[in-house]
């Protein structure tokens, strides 16, 4: 999938690169005016601007509180603080890494199984 995207984006920027020096010309001049356009945008529309504002800020607020009321419902369907802000971690480290052994297997687990005839007519 990374490089299906990658390829999208790279193809995306080709198609956008000029073949010749009028083309550059053209479209560094566009460019420029586009630019200029949207730094002027807020002080042709105030009005749109602070509105964008407060619904941004607005969107933020609500983000925040679903995210608390999520790790609040959690903490009570399992009772204990699990869920706490990862700056209040002694160890950030998931709790995979945190065991005292990473060896889980067996010997029966280790061991093949499948052989080959001791006849060596499967050779």
């Amino acid at each position: 999938m990374f490089l299906i995207r990658t390829a999208f984006w790279l193809s995306l920027l080709i198609l956008l690169l000029p073949t010749d020096e009028q083309d550059q010309r053209v479209v560094y001049g566009n460019a420029e005016t586009a630019i200029k356009d949207l730094r002027s945008f807020c002080t042709r529309n105030p009005d749109v601007c602070e509105a964008s504002k407060s619904a941004a800020n607005t969107f933020s607020k609500k983000a925040q509180f679903g995210a608390k009321m999520l790790v609040e419902f959690f903490q009570e369907k399992t009772g204990d603080d699990a869920y706490v802000a990862a700056s209040d971690r002694s160890d950030r480290r998931p709790s995979f890494f945190r065991r005292e052994t990473k060896s889980t297997l067996t010997a029966d687990d280790m061991r093949p199984s499948w052989s080959v005839p001791s006849d060596g007519s499967g050779v």
